[in-house]
């Protein structure tokens, strides 16, 4: 039978041994708790049941360790049932501070800030990994920056798809029109997620709305995208529309993105007063 984690087990990783504490919730396919390694260091602590394709994350979370758009890894190891990633412990999470607004959009200038720091970490990805789930409580708040975490279902840009892949694992609402029709994903997939996102900052809602799986595979292939409010700039708004266009190969590259946004806000900057 196997044993399910809970406050008090120790785990023992490369570093030392973490004693988890609160669960504070779950991401992918893992629990995740606070925890306290025996040096005094603290931060959450991801167990992650093992399965076939379930080390991933703890691969890609090596492989991504430098990477300042992505939330670090700090260690990790394993137990009898479960892989182990330690992580620092965010301020908060992009879906928390969406419910803050209570249904109202982001202002511009924070909606600004997250987009900038989103399309840069979908360039640090561009070409090594495809994260497959880009959501925001995948969108973590660390140091002052908005990095992605959570990379349960990523896979490495250039590795075929085999059955253990988790291919057909995705989030309704954020899922790009290949993901509904079981195409490999791309680069171009996680930049339609951004899309999602960017809309759902500037609106305080998202474009499709389900609710129910069917309904999402429909909105997402087929169906028009809502236009976006009149006080969006139009600059803006024509790059979150082409974000969502159903065809991944009409979408900007990731690069393409971060460019245009960083053009925006100079634009924006100088016109200040």
């Amino acid at each position: 039978m196997k044993h399910v984690p809970e406050p008090g087990d120790s785990i023992t990783m490369d570093k030392g041994a973490w004693v988890l504490g609160e669960r504070i919730g779950s991401g992918g396919f893992g629990l995740v708790f606070q925890a306290r390694r025996g040096d005094g260091a603290t931060g959450a602590v991801k167990l992650i049941e093992k399965a076939p394709g379930a080390d991933r994350e703890l691969l890609l979370g090596r492989t991504l360790a430098e990477s300042p758009h992505v939330v670090p890894v700090l260690d990790a190891g394993e137990t009898e049932d479960h892989w182990a990633l330690a992580m620092p412990l965010a301020d908060t999470s992009l879906d928390v501070r969406l419910a803050r607004q209570g249904g109202a959009p982001l202002p511009l200038t924070d909606t600004l800030a997250v987009l900038r720091d989103i399309a840069a970490a979908l360039v640090a990805l561009d070409g090594q990994v495809v994260h497959r789930d880009l959501k925001p409580a995948n969108i973590l708040l660390l140091n002052g920056s908005w990095r992605l975490a959570d990379f349960g279902i990523s896979r490495y840009a250039e590795a075929s798809t085999d059955p253990n892949t988790r291919k057909h694992s995705l989030t309704p609402p954020y899922a790009a029109p290949e993901q509904w029709r079981g195409d490999r994903a791309t680069g171009a997939t996680d930049v339609y997620a951004a899309g999602v996102v960017a809309y759902e900052l500037l609106t305080g809602s998202r474009p499709f709305k389900g609710p129910q799986s069917h309904d999402y595979r429909r909105q997402h292939l087929s169906d028009p995208l809502p236009p976006l409010p009149r006080d969006v700039p139009a600059e803006l708004a024509a790059l979150v529309k082409e974000s969502l266009f159903k065809p991944a190969g009409a979408r900007p590259t990731a690069r393409d993105l971060r460019a245009r946004l960083d053009r925006f806000d100079r634009a924006r900057s100088s016109k200040r007063p």
